[in-house]
This record gives structure tokens, C-alpha cells and sequence, in this order.
């Protein structure tokens, strides 16, 4: 898949098909993340895969923030990669940046994602195994696609859904974003 239409593509999801990711693909996705960028190449960033008990993890997530709307628990995520970074390192982008890299990887595989900054981050360290030096710092979701979110160009900046039940994601025109000199 070309980069740049695989950016252009991709989109929060965030209903999915009651359908298992393999675990070659989470594996996948987590050795994308493990090679993305680190600031001073400290590589504090570890990954914690999670395939079960996916309930008691949906009960700590939010989403959609602007919209009225929750997945139920027949459209939550069928996985999730926990995003752990080293206490006190400083670094506030290497989890977004590896977050991005589990996104592009997912899709190119055919799976859906949403990261998920929204979480109850304190409940999540104690369901998951969170080493004593580690904190939690974003959740991305994935699974199969149950919903097929399209960009439309509006100066809004929000989210939401359109009477037919399709997620349309307002995004600015290039030329309002811009700035040439």
C-alpha cells in the first residue's frame, strides 16, 4: 500500500465485527512501534498486547468525545495495544509517533484502529501488567471494521454521524491549513 493513500485513508474506527486479530498481526504491529522514532533514542516505550478480557478494558476506555454515541460491547475492539512508557524519561511524542506506526501497520493488514487518549489510566495499570516503573500513556484499539468513516471537507471540527448512520470526519481544505511563503 502506497504511504500517502494509506494516510489518506485512514480513520478512527470505531465499531468493529465481533472477528479475532491474529496475533501475527498484533505482533506485527508492535515491531512497527518498537522501530518508530525516539527522541534522543531513548526507546522508552514498551507494548502490552491484549486479546482477552477485552470487556474490563472497554469499561475503562471513552469514545467519541464529540459525538452522543458509544460502541457497544458487540462493536468494542477484539484487541488492544497498551502503549507503557518509563517513568520520568520526559518524552511526550514517542507514544503518538508509535501509536501512528501501529495504526498505518493495522490497516495495511486490513484491521481498523482508534487511539485512545481518553482512559481511565489509574484502572488500567491495575487490570493490566504494568511494570512498578512504567505508566500507561495511550490505548489503540483494533479490529475489523464495522463501519466505513468518509472525510468531507467543512471548516467544522468535530465529528459525527449523518442520518444514514455514516460517520463523516469534517477535515479543513488544504488551502485553509496552508501557510506558504
Amino acid at each position: 500500500m502506497d504511504v500517502y493513500e494509506a494516510i489518506k485513508n485512514r480513520r478512527s474506527i470505531r465499531r468493529y465485527k465481533d472477528e479475532e486479530v491474529p496475533k501475527s498481526v498484533l505482533k506485527k504491529c508492535v515491531n512497527a512501534a518498537r522501530l518508530s522514532p525516539s527522541g534522543a533514542n531513548k526507546q522508552p516505550l514498551k507494548f502490552i498486547t491484549v486479546t482477552e478480557k477485552l470487556e474490563t478494558v472497554f469499561e475503562h476506555t471513552n469514545w467519541a468525545g464529540y459525538l452522543d454515541w458509544d460502541p457497544t460491547e458487540e462493536e468494542m475492539p477484539r484487541a488492544y495495544i497498551a502503549i507503557i512508557k518509563k517513568i520520568d524519561t520526559g518524552l511526550k511524542t514517542d507514544a503518538g509517533i508509535a501509536a501512528n506506526n501501529i495504526c498505518l501497520t493495522a490497516l495495511n493488514e486490513g484491521i481498523g484502529s482508534c487511539i485512545l487518549g481518553a482512559i481511565d489510566k489509574e484502572e488500567l495499570e491495575e487490570i493490566l501488567p504494568v511494570p512498578n516503573n512504567y505508566e500507561l500513556e495511550l490505548m489503540v484499539a483494533l479490529g475489523y471494521p464495522a463501519e466505513d468513516p468518509q472525510v468531507i471537507e467543512s471548516e467544522e471540527k468535530v465529528e459525527y454521524y449523518h442520518k444514514n448512520g455514516q460517520l463523516h470526519v469534517p477535515k479543513r481544505p488544504l488551502d485553509k491549513v496552508w501557510i506558504e511563503r
